[in-house]
């Protein structure tokens, strides 16, 4: 249902952040449908669930025009309506199946007119709210600064309370739902706040992107032009339930767009690998821009690695000793060390790598095949 409303009304989605927002509210829209088919008659005014809700505030935020918001709703409930007819025809004796429709459609009428006035004077408040906030004025100045378009920058400052004029080191933080304990605003200003500490940064800033994530910039010391990925592993435990991307060290307004962009990157494959708690674009730079297009680089993985990229715990071990044996230079001794077995494991699984592949290793095709080693091993374990 999620996927079908994002064709249909591209406006809804924008990232991975706003489509597991989309799919939340979708989800217990679904779920509270189906929960009122099983209460008995006479069924209670239908509510929106608190999913749904935050979903329309969000998209109140971030100017999703109303029309099209309830465009969603409408293929949402349509959708459902289709399936459930589908499930009478499969389920319910023939003699029964009109009034089953029947019932069906005047609960799914009844849900539908009562879920998008609620959604709609709900998106009436927040868009009221937002517009009258600081926090709406300093995420349009942020808007601005990412879209390249020209800023005052003495405005900005005393906007946002921060100097766009320094050295900067952007970090997006996402917070786990499924984490106990504080609410997910808290843990990501803790967070914020505990790595500004650990990088020395002279002033931060914090932008509430969704309800789970946040855009960070540090503010770093002096001229430095280093990241503080380093600083920050060694200095903190990882964060219950955050997890972070960061950007590289640059200057000035631009370099707040530049090192924010790069963040965002670093947090796309974070996604796919999730087995830190930080990823330094640095690190996986050069896998984020040969997976721009994820399907094209998938692929390439498939064309250059042939059955070598099968799914298993097997072919994983076989890809990361012929992935570690290539940057080492064919070096068995030291890829063994890296590896931590023995030199003769190294021998065995490399010629069964090779002996999978479509075509052999040459000067032809060895960067071809690192490339896709390295994006197997990044997206895919």
């Amino acid at each position: 249902m999620a996927a079908e409303i994002l064709d249909e009304v591209p406006e809804h989605g924008g990232g991975q952040a706003p489509m597991t927002t989309l799919r939340r509210s979708t989800e217990s829209a679904v779920l509270a449908t189906l929960h009122l088919l099983l209460t008995p008659h006479p069924r209670p005014v239908a509510a929106s669930t608190e999913e749904t809700l935050e979903g329309c505030r969000e998209f109140a935020r971030r100017g999703v025009p109303l029309d099209r918001v309830l465009r969603g709703v409408r293929l949402g409930h349509a959708r459902l309506a289709h399936d459930l007819a589908a499930a009478i025809e499969e389920h319910v004796p023939f003699d029964q199946r009109l009034a089953e429709l029947r019932e069906v459609n005047e609960m799914l009428f009844a849900y539908a007119d009562a879920h998008a006035s609620q959604m709609a004077e709900e998106y009436i408040a927040e868009r009221d709210r937002w517009r009258g906030s600081d926090e709406a004025a300093r995420r349009a100045l942020i808007d601005d600064l990412i879209a390249g378009r020209p800023v005052d920058v003495q405005a900005a400052n005393r906007r946002l309370r921060y100097d766009i004029r320094r050295t900067h080191a952007a970090a997006v933080l996402r917070c786990d739902h499924t984490e106990p304990g504080l609410p997910a605003p808290e843990r990501l200003q803790r967070t914020a706040a505990a790595m500004a500490r650990a990088a020395g940064a002279a002033e931060m800033l914090l932008i509430p992107a969704t309800g789970t994530t946040a855009w960070v910039w540090l503010a770093l010391p002096g001229e430095e032009t280093a990241g503080p990925a380093e600083r920050l592993r060694d200095a903190l435990d990882p964060p219950a339930g955050v997890r972070a991307a960061l950007g590289p060290a640059a200057h000035g307004p631009q370099g707040m767009r530049r090192s924010h962009l790069a963040a965002l990157q670093a947090e796309r494959i974070a996604l796919h690998a999730r087995n830190d708690w930080l990823y330094d674009y640095q690190d996986v730079r050069l896998v984020a821009l040969a997976t721009a297009e994820p399907e094209h680089a998938h692929w390439f993985v498939q064309d250059v690695l042939g059955p070598l990229a099968s799914d298993g715990a097997r072919m994983q071990e076989l890809r990361e000793t012929l992935r570690v044996y290539l940057s080492e230079e064919h070096g068995l001794r030291t890829a063994a060390d890296r590896l931590h077995v023995a030199r003769n494991t190294v021998t065995y699984r490399v010629k069964r790598a090779e002996e999978l592949l479509p075509t052999p290793i040459d000067v032809g095709n060895l960067l071809e095949v690192r490339l896709a080693l390295e994006i197997a091993q990044t997206l895919y374990g």
